[in-house]
């Protein structure tokens, strides 16, 4: 047989865990059809001594939903070897809409993923009413699979309009949601995502229309995938223990997977500064429902999340009731109120003394001045806010704030309030119950990137830590994340699956540090994030990417039951 290519001499990690081993891979026609020692002629026959080559990985937690419709290649994550996305999380989707809620949905986007309504705007080519026809708009431009769930806020938005930004629904609108639910996921979609995060709302601090709905709504429409037996559950409800009670919340998931039969994907277990030792009760926890057969899958990330801030854009203080007011307000009034000496004594009071739990981590020593806006304030670069206060002899509330001003607002600082622990960050990502993910790619992108978790996880904590093998570092990105969603034929290096695959040397393989680009529509910027190691990315037998530059192909599908048959719309 003639192979299409013939990949010879890699060391074969083939997603299911156990040991790798040397050999060779042939493709043909989209597919994986040798595994062995292999003879034969192929279009392209490539050396693999001295890499890896495994299933392409499945970036499981992404909002690109808007950037694939500009960006077919999901840039970053093509370069960390990523193959497949699944879109869709925490509520957001930009389908089902009609053409009077276009707004409202974009909308949905701009502040809970941090990109801006003209970039919006200008990137988004409406051509949709329902989400088999976003899928279809999807179809024959894409570089990487896209596994697309279905967003609560859209499908209530499509039922109730803009009701759906101000009560919980009625049993008949709750029905009508499960219908175009099930003709969605009929057609394509690989679930339902839901959200009650109390952060999360729009640039006016009204809530997203997922959080008006009740536990009752939510596990309704969780039963609707039950009805048809197909398709996960994606849900958060933010900071668990630290906005939420963790058990309560934990035996809701429980709930909603016992009751729908379907998988839940949860969101998540991290080391918070302000709870330090809640990410041992949430393992546990987790290990209970599994034990007990309930499938309740909590996701974790291997990196930590630097929020980069200013006090013109800073989302990190939002559960501080001042600082969020004042966030909220326009530039002149924002400025007035943080000059005044009574509002900054409740800002100080709520950012440094309160004990009440927070996803602001109150440790001013872990908040990093790196980018002055002032030639004056250069030498404070790379300084934390602490280091900072002692050098200007001020309180660090004073100093973190009068230098703003100084700044006219655009001192940037980064920080971050989970994963600061490594040792239990180890415990958490080795957990044998726990997805590694939440890379949030194509979201906050003003603040970070988090393309690179895999490349992280398999340089930092599988080679430079040694917490778990690569053959266990290969599956966690591939094989369970494929089992857990449903995605048949991925996820594994065996014949007859789809050649989805990635070559990379796990001696340098790791990620890069963010980087500013101006490339974004209406010529927005964003952080995107290379990768070292990685020296080829297949997709569907093509090469998408080789030595971090793309080939020209276009090989990615859409994937769901649904994926080119019969398109339905939905009900």
């Amino acid at each position: 047989m003639a192979y299409d290519l013939l990949i010879k001499g890699g060391r074969i990690v083939d997603g299911s865990g156990m040991p790798s081993y040397l050999g060779d891979v042939a493709v043909k026609d989209g597919r994986i059809v040798e595994t062995g020692r292999i003879s034969g002629s192929a279009q392209r026959t490539v050396n693999a001594d001295g890499l890896a080559v495994s299933p392409g990985f499945i970036d499981f937690h992404t909002h690109l939903d808007a950037q694939l419709l500009w960006d077919p290649l999901a840039t970053s994550s093509c370069f960390h070897g990523v193959t497949t996305v699944i879109p869709g999380n925490c509520a957001l989707a930009l389908a089902p809409c009609k053409e009077q809620d276009r707004e409202t949905i974009l909308k949905s986007f701009e502040r809970v993923e941090a990109i801006s309504l003209p970039a919006l705007k200008a990137g988004v080519k409406w051509g949709w009413t329902t989400f088999p026809q976003y899928l279809d708009n999807l179809r024959g431009n894409l570089g990487v699979n896209v596994a697309a769930l279905m967003g609560h806020c859209a499908l209530r938005q499509f039922v109730m309009g803009d009701a759906a930004i101000e009560r919980a629904a009625t049993p008949t609108e709750v029905h009508q949601m499960k219908e175009v639910l099930k003709a969605g996921v009929r057609a394509g979609a690989i679930g339902f995502s839901t959200n009650q995060n109390p952060v999360h709302m729009y640039a006016d601090g009204t809530p997203i229309q997922s959080r008006f709905a009740t536990d009752e709504e939510i596990i309704e429409l969780a039963c609707a995938l039950g009805e048809i037996n197909r398709g996960a559950v994606q849900i958060s409800r933010g900071s668990l223990g630290v906005s939420v009670p963790a058990r309560e919340t934990v035996q809701l998931f429980d709930e909603i997977s016992s009751r729908s039969g379907r998988p839940v994907i949860w969101q998540s277990i991290a080391h918070r500064w302000d709870k330090p030792n809640e990410w041992r009760l949430l393992l546990d926890l987790a290990k209970e429902s599994l034990d007990r057969g309930v499938q309740s899958y909590p996701l974790c990330n291997a990196r930590l999340f630097n929020n980069r801030l200013t006090m013109k854009n800073a989302q990190v203080f939002d559960d501080l009731p001042t600082w969020k007011t004042i966030l909220f307000l326009p530039l002149e009034a924002r400025i007035a109120a943080i000059k005044d000496p009574e509002t900054r004594k409740k800002m100080r009071y709520e950012a440094v003394e309160e004990k009440k739990p927070s996803r602001f981590s109150r440790r001013w020593d872990l908040v990093y001045l790196i980018k002055a806006a002032t030639p004056a304030n250069k030498h404070l670069e790379k300084k934390s806010v602490a280091e900072i206060a002692k050098i200007r002899g001020q309180d660090v509330i004073d100093a973190f704030l009068d230098l703003s001003l100084e700044e006219g607002l655009d001192t940037e600082f980064q920080t971050s309030s989970t994963n600061g622990d490594e040792t239990a960050v180890a415990e958490i990502i080795r957990s044998p119950y726990v997805l590694v993910g939440q890379s949030d790619a194509g979201a906050h992108l003003i603040y970070d990137a988090g393309f690179g978790y895999a490349t992280r996880l398999l340089g930092y904590w599988v080679r430079e830590r040694g917490i778990m093998s690569l053959e266990e570092g290969v599956r966690k990105l591939t094989f369970m994340v494929a089992s857990i969603f449903g995605l048949h034929g991925r996820g594994l290096l065996r014949r007859g699956m789809a050649a989805d695959l990635v070559l990379f040397d796990p001696a340098t393989i790791r990620e890069c540090e963010p980087e500013m680009v101006q490339d974004l529509p209406a010529s927005e910027k964003r952080f995107i994030q290379k990768a070292v190691g990685i020296e080829m990315t297949v997709v569907n037998g093509q090469v998408l990417v080789e030595k971090g530059a793309h080939s020209g192909a276009l090989p990615g599908s859409v994937l769901g039951s649904g994926n080119g048959h019969g398109l339905q719309a939905a009900a």
